[in-house]
């Protein structure tokens, strides 16, 4: 009985590593650390700085629910794990609440320049304003 205790605690275990691994993979600064930079992390936030030049593509990524200031001027073609896609125009001053994301990226006009502050302990909620 010892032993199926503890083999059942050890399988559990292992699939919430292999599950966190996974997760941390997919982590922007990861997968693209030289577009996405943390300049600041604390308990509650993390600050990322992106910036990438016309053409530049950004691998299959996701963050937390997060608050996104731009400070460039950038058409992107964003698309979804299932392939949707969605281009969207960003320019200065343009800020935008994001629930947590998984996509990918193209930049297909500009320079890509936001700050974004992912929040760490955020609950989904609805934006005023769409991507």
């Amino acid at each position: 009985m010892r032993s199926k205790l503890a083999l059942l605690l050890a399988c559990l275990l292992g699939v919430g590593l292999v599950s966190a691994v996974a997760q941390k993979a997919k982590d922007s600064t990861i997968v693209d650390p030289d577009v996405h930079q943390v300049v600041f992390e604390n308990d509650h936030v993390r600050v990322l700085e992106a910036r990438a030049a016309h053409g530049a593509k950004s691998p299959m990524h996701s963050h937390p629910p997060m608050l996104i200031v731009s400070i460039g001027s950038a058409r992107v073609k964003f698309t979804s794990p299932e392939g949707t896609t969605q281009i969207v125009d960003v320019h200065p001053g343009r800020v935008l609440w994001l629930d947590g994301v998984e996509h990918s990226w193209e930049l297909l006009a500009g320079e890509i320049h936001v700050i974004a502050v992912e929040v760490k302990a955020a609950q989904a909620a609805k934006s005023k304003q769409s991507p």
